[in-house]
């Protein structure tokens, strides 16, 4: 097709930018530095300014004009310092209204992020006082809860292709929040009106211990309820995955909107807001559920049932907020003409992107080993009441708090690896100080073994948010979610790794809860050997850290470069498909009383 002045064409786009449709230039030069700067394809249009297609004086990039390629038609003769596809401010896309996630424009983003606070950190923090004290299920199972719990976070690419590229009545991302948050909603008012243990007692002490005048009113079915509330819990905790991935698209646009100075800015506050709210679902787990029946010593609770309630209550909340207060323009059909896999197939052929799932997945399932009796160390040696653990829970959801605060106030511009590198090293650091004086009963205190690893919150805070501002920078042009959800599970799935790593390797140690109330030598010197070994393995995280780029200029040169390699990007899907059956497997496997004794599992092998 012909193109006449100032008419657009359509292509499929390819970048991120918009150009306005109306330029003003002083000059014939300027047109053409303009078109060598601005002439990018975005939102499927091309623009081409008037005087430029006028000129009798550029007759051969006229008709290059005609053939619709950039690459044909761009200057060769002016160089521009601008990174390709930003604006004037370094913008990856033109702004089309407020970037505030505080703005009415925005404010569902702010309102999701305030469930998520609520509904998952009260899903993750009741697991301790429930699991744990309540229902009394052994140190793995409680583990592999956990896991199980945390592993639809993973899921987080297939829901990101399903947003992207299935439209609900002409809209990608609302539609698909709102489902999560009513399934999330469902789920939630399941576990609030359900039974769920008569009685438990002696959570503390073992069985042979307990008068036999208690012994009747133990509900020894507790823990196999625990199982069916493990589920509950992972249906409450995908559904706010799902919402999370319609969420992502919109915050990623959003985000590329911002001036390059301050991009990460809406990202930072909705964490901001995320940890606030934590710090409230916090405050009421750990005073409604510090009676004795829950491990702490108060005469009363307001019960597990009516912390779920509280969930409930916030999911149903939301969902007016996130589909009138989010910015979204209305599709006719998939706004992109290549397929999900395809672009997931050329995007993890790029060496910037399966160097950064590399890192993601390591670093955290070296990062993330740990000890599987932690929890029976907690409640039995430093004799941690759940009133407490959710003060600590509280200040530890302050203390990110302020560390995501500084390090988008102050360390957008800092050095990536720089970041990671000294906030590993402090973590390990100031968790091993509690552990160690109350593993050898130097010291023991619920307040010392709480305490000084909250420290560890403000580099733990930075070392995420330099995950989440890699993925801004990234060219995903109708494929946002997905991006995002590739990165995430890349991450989450190192989480259940991770946890089946330590099983398997804690599963050789005697360690299990009643090794733990025999509080010996043997069993002192056998939790040592597991917390040395997590300590150094955590430490090898930082070998990962090199393959992040130090800041969004080498990712933006990196991106020009176009370094490609089929053989990484099959290497990276491979490792992530194992790693995710591989952990779902092992998890499940742990549950069933004919399985669970296996070293895979986390048993003796017996």
């Amino acid at each position: 097709m012909a193109l006449t002045p100032g008419t657009p064409t359509t292509s499929t786009p390819s970048t991120f930018c918009r150009v306005p449709r109306s330029v003003s230039t002083s000059s014939e030069l300027e047109d053409h530095r303009l078109a060598s700067r601005t002439s990018y394809r975005g939102g499927g249009q091309w623009f081409i300014p008037s005087s430029l297609l006028n000129s009798p004086s550029r007759p051969i990039i006229q008709d290059q004009a005609k053939s619709g390629s950039y690459a044909e038609i761009k200057s060769p003769e002016v160089e521009s310092n601008e990174t390709f596809g930003q604006h004037e401010n370094g913008a990856l896309r033109a702004a089309r209204g407020s970037v505030s996630v505080f703005s009415w424009q925005n404010l569902g983003m702010a309102a999701h992020m305030a469930g998520i606070g609520i509904v998952t950190s009260t899903v993750s923090g009741v697991v301790y006082a429930v699991l744990n004290n309540y229902l009394h299920m052994s140190a793995t199972l409680v583990a592999t809860a956990v896991a199980l719990i945390e592993f639809q976070r993973s899921l987080r690419v297939f829901t990101g292709m399903l947003t992207d590229t299935f439209p609900i009545c002409g809209y990608r991302r609302r539609p698909y929040t709102v489902i999560g948050w009513g399934l999330s909603f469902v789920s939630c008012l399941l576990m609030a009106i359900l039974p769920w243990a008569l009685r438990t007692t002696a959570t503390r002490r073992s069985l042979s211990w307990t008068p036999p005048e208690q012994l009747a009113t133990i509900d020894s079915d507790a823990p196999n309820r625990g199982i069916k509330m493990t589920v509950l819990m992972m249906l409450a905790n995908f559904g706010t995955v799902l919402a999370y991935s319609g969420f992502n698209g919109a915050l990623i646009e959003i985000s590329q909107q911002e001036p390059a100075s301050i991009r990460g800015t809406a990202v930072g506050n909705c964490n901001v807001v995320f940890y606030f709210f934590s710090i409230i679902s916090a405050f009421f787990t750990g005073l409604g559920l510090n009676s004795e029946d829950y491990g702490g010593t108060f005469w009363w609770s307001i019960g597990f049932n009516a912390v779920m309630g509280v969930c409930a209550g916030m999911s149903l909340l939301v969902i007016p907020f996130t589909w009138f207060c989010i910015q979204e323009e209305k599709v006719s059909s998939s706004p992109v003409s290549k397929s999900v896999l395809v672009f997931i197939y050329e995007l993890l052929q790029q060496k910037i992107i399966y160097r950064y799932i590399a890192f993601r997945f390591f670093y955290n399932v070296l990062a993330l080993f740990s000890v599987t009796t932690s929890s029976a160390i907690q409640s039995t040696w430093a004799g941690v009441e759940p009133l407490n653990n959710g003060i600590a829970t509280m200040l530890a959801a302050f203390l990110t708090m302020v560390g995501t605060y500084l390090t988008k106030k102050d360390g957008l511009a800092w050095n990536w690896r720089h970041i990671i590198i000294v906030a590993q090293i402090l973590v390990v650091a100031l968790d091993a100080i509690p552990t160690m004086f109350t593993m050898w009963d130097v010291f023991r205190s619920q307040w010392f073994w709480l305490g000084v690893p909250l420290l560890e919150k403000i580099p733990y805070a930075a070392t995420d948010f330099v995950g989440a501002l890699f993925m801004l920078e990234v060219d995903s042009q109708g494929f946002e979610a997905t991006l995002f959800g590739l990165a995430v599970t890349s991450q989450r799935v190192g989480i259940p790794f991770a946890t089946v790593l330590t099983k398997t390797v804690d599963g050789y140690f005697d360690i299990e809860r009643e090794y733990i109330q025999a509080d010996d030598h043997h069993v002192r010197s056998q939790v040592t050997y597991a917390y040395v070994i997590a300590y150094a393995v955590n430490l090898l995280a930082i070998l990962f850290v090199m393959l992040l780029p130090r800041q969004k200029d080498e990712l933006h040169r990196m991106q020009r470069e176009g370094a490609r390699s089929k053989v990484g990007g099959i290497a990276a899907i491979s490792v992530l498909i194992f790693a995710r059956a591989w952990s779902l497997m092992t998890n499940i496997l742990s549950l069933f009383d004919s399985t669970k004794c296996l070293r895979i599992a986390g048993g003796s092998g017996g």
